[in-house]
């Protein structure tokens, strides 16, 4: 759990505290030696109220430096009250020895008062200091517990991609299965590879970039079995980038929505665009059709996706599973991507100019 940054006070506000605690401190001192003394002693008072006030209360405040500033502040005076009672207690010192006879009561009062404040403030120290340990050990069971809860997730979101791929894939193979074996023989051998890969990914998150390269170009190997020609690819991969790490099968389920939107509903096909680039500290991986676009409202609900991916609204039958016909495996990628990296995974979908639709992730490197 990152804790919350604090604003340090400036530089007129600390002399104004340290100020505050030397005049009362100051006061208190002043006080104290009338009433011990029959008489004031105001630069005695001030020596004792600088003393007490600044510099035994800086020497101490390590102390407690990590507890709340309330119980901080609340310290603080205390330090310094029982400094001004030791010190004004001690000047008594200063006097022969049947002077403390004849203030017995001072000489007695003061020195009790002092331990027994000092016993009070000891007593909040390690007070303080235990419900601190047990404040930390309850964040790092929260923090625990959270990453164990973004590990299910990401697992369930993960596993929820394999069904999908896994039917569409069997279906297109039952298409082509009689007409042409040999293609069907090479069909299975990369759909057996796509399999393994998945689960792979699915036990470890993340992946190196060329693993889901090699998985996604799989992937297209067996849509152009099925549409041939009809599917045509184009390719602009910086190869240098095959070591970042990217959720497993992030690309695949952009390149199916891809597929089966723009090039299996059109006679005429389509082209599907994959552009993987460096962009500072930060890779981009685009994946554009040329097809009819994806529906306003289906953008504008993926758009709104919370911090964690979610989706307020689902985008279409079976969409928070990441079956459904109408972006659930963009919702799905959007979710693994924001349980993966935080606010630095992004997903933007855009539809160009000239028409299709263009979506880019964006992972740190």
């Amino acid at each position: 759990m990152t804790p919350l940054p604090t604003r340090k006070p400036g530089l007129v506000r600390v002399l104004a505290g340290e100020a505050a605690h030397a005049v009362l401190a100051s006061a208190g001192a002043l006080l104290l030696l009338g009433y011990t003394h029959r008489e004031l002693q105001p630069w005695w008072a001030v020596g004792i109220g600088l003393v007490a006030g600044i510099g035994l209360r800086r020497l101490v405040a390590p102390a407690f430096a990590a507890f709340p500033p309330f119980l901080r502040r609340f310290l603080d005076g205390g330090v310094a009250a029982v400094a001004v009672l030791l010190l004004s207690w001690a000047t008594l010192g200063l006097y022969p020895f049947a002077y403390w006879v004849l203030r017995w009561q001072q000489a007695v009062a003061l020195p009790t008062l002092a331990v027994g404040l000092c016993a009070g403030l000891a007593g909040l120290v390690v007070t303080g200091r235990r419900l601190q340990k047990e404040i930390e050990a309850q964040e790092a069971r929260l923090a625990a517990l959270r990453q164990a809860e973004l590990a299910a997730r990401l697992r369930a979101l993960q596993a929820q991609i394999n069904p999908h791929f896994l039917f569409n894939s069997l279906n297109t193979l039952a298409e082509m299965v009689h007409g042409d074996p040999d293609t069907s023989e090479q069909f299975v051998g990369d759909l057996a590879h796509l399999l393994r890969y998945s689960l792979r990914s699915s036990a470890s998150g993340v992946v190196p970039l060329q693993q889901e390269l090699d998985a996604t170009e799989r992937y297209l190997r067996l849509e152009q079995a099925r549409h041939g020609a009809r599917l045509r690819v184009e390719r602009d991969v910086d190869e240098a980038q095959g070591t970042v790490s990217v959720p497993g099968l992030v690309l695949q389920p952009l390149v199916e929505n891809a597929v089966r939107h723009a090039v299996a509903p059109r006679s005429e096909g389509g082209t599907i665009r994959l552009e993987v680039r460096a962009a500072g500290e930060r890779l981009v991986l685009v994946v554009q059709d040329d097809g009819p676009g994806m529906p306003d409202e289906v953008v504008a609900r993926l758009q709104t996706a919370g911090a964690d991916g979610r989706l307020p609204v689902p985008v279409g039958p079976g969409a928070e599973h990441g079956t459904g016909g109408a972006g659930g495996g963009l919702a799905n990628v959007r979710q693994r991507l924001a349980l993966t990296f935080g606010e630095q995974g992004t997903m933007e979908i855009t539809r160009p100019a000239d028409g299709g639709t263009r979506i880019e992730l964006g992972v740190p490197r």
